[in-house]
């Protein structure tokens, strides 16, 4: 059974997904720096820098976010297409990454709304899916069903639709309710921005704790779990939404959990958490995995550990992989790595194991609900992979909550 559990701890709110007893998911919003990630703003470009290809755009007190001019290129507003930005203009755009110490938020003109079952990006055409769906002839009926809909729409400005894995299982009316109440969403902002002061924020995305409520996930999740009163009314909130598409069958039971003793004790949070800063893991089979996140990737080493050299075989080592292959596609997630990700497993000699290993990896990172692109073997025997970043790993976020505290 899969629960998520949310309440707050140290000055964050947490969100802890748990799965067969463990913790297989940490999501840490400190209340006080809020992802500003999907958040759609009018801003006033400040300077062009031509040797980088960059504009800088203000959009608050003291607030500044960089916005690459190619983006401009592939992505202009409608009203303002076959012109190039100047300083002192107005912006309409949408933080497509948080600022990572000295850099500066991001910026884009590809403005994205998310809903439960679609994804609708201004400035794009066309109808794409989820790549875990896989019926062919399911796609193609989706496709004309919502590209159908998208001709009879007299939105303003031209968009596409990402069909996501829930949207797979959803009936036409829930699919077409929902796309109605995006493009309706998305015109109002394109339709009232040019009258709004820069730094005015038009759009802001559900709360982080939501979406891990009501992910790609959802059919799979039985339970929610909060002793916050706010977070309980936001997702029966939420829930009456989707009730009322009909979608019952997605919806996870919630539970307000009102017991003297702890919430974030009874789940051992506090453990799951300063496991998941650890450099080691152990492996059940007495192996290791070394994990270290640095500025230009992660580096995670498998070892054999406690094994004994007796015991070191070509198998032995097969064993360890593909159990160190499970347990890092659960420790990624788990710490929310991403970018460029090298494995060094045991080196190991038959090429069909080395197969094996790959496509139980592959197998292993499936359930991740973030997009990861397994790359195969080096040449210098190593694994690679990238994993999409959509927010800060937790270890970060920990790191600056502690400074916090200090200070």
């Amino acid at each position: 059974m899969r629960r998520v559990v949310v309440t707050r701890l140290s000055g964050s709110l947490l969100a802890a997904e748990e799965e067969h007893g463990r913790i297989t998911g940490l999501f840490l919003e400190p209340e006080d720096t809020k992802s500003l990630v999907g958040r759609i703003y009018v801003g006033r470009v400040s300077r062009i820098v031509k040797n980088i290809r960059a504009a800088f755009v203000e959009f608050g007190k003291s607030q500044m976010c960089f916005y690459p001019l190619e983006d401009w290129e592939k992505y202009p507003l409608p009203e303002m297409e076959g012109k190039s930005i100047k300083e002192g203009d107005s912006l309409l755009f949408q933080i497509g990454k948080d600022a990572v110490k000295t850099k500066a938020p991001v910026a884009t003109t590809c403005l994205t709304f998310t809903g439960q079952y679609l994804v609708l990006m201004a400035g794009k055409r066309g109808v794409c899916f989820s790549s875990k769906i896989k019926d062919g002839e399911k796609k193609q009926e989706l496709k004309e069903l919502l590209s159908g809909a998208a001709k009879e729409t007299e939105a303003s400005f031209p968009f596409g639709l990402i069909v996501r894995t829930n949207g797979g299982k959803a009936s036409d009316a829930a699919l077409l309710l929902e796309f109605r109440e995006l493009v309706s969403e998305a015109s109002r902002i394109f339709g009232c921005w040019k009258t709004r002061m820069a730094g005015a924020l038009l759009y802001e995305p559900d709360p982080a704790f939501l979406s891990v409520v009501f992910n790609n996930r959802t059919e799979s999740l039985a339970e929610v779990v909060t002793d916050d009163r706010a977070v309980y009314e936001l997702v029966e909130k939420k829930a009456v939404v989707l009730r009322e598409r009909n979608e019952t069958g997605l919806l996870p039971s919630l539970r307000f959990y009102e017991d003297a003793y702890p919430l974030s004790k009874l789940y051992s949070l506090e453990t799951a958490i300063s496991r998941a800063l650890s450099e080691k893991v152990w492996l059940k089979s007495g192996g290791s995995l070394i994990i270290e996140p640095t500025e230009a990737l992660v580096s995670v080493d498998v070892n054999t550990g406690k094994f004994d050299g007796r015991k070191k075989s070509e198998e032995t080592f097969l064993k360890i992989n593909l159990e160190a292959a499970e347990e890092i596609a659960l420790q990624l997630k788990l710490r929310n790595l991403s970018g460029i990700i090298i494995v060094d497993f045991i080196d190991m000699e038959e090429e069909e194991h080395k197969e094996q290993l790959l496509k139980s990896f592959a197998c292993a990172l499936q359930s991740d609900p973030v997009g990861v692109n397994l790359l195969g073997f080096t040449r210098l025997n190593l694994v690679e992979l990238t994993r999409k970043k959509v927010r800060k790993p937790l270890h970060e976020l920990i790191t600056r909550g502690e400074k916090r505290e200090r200070v």
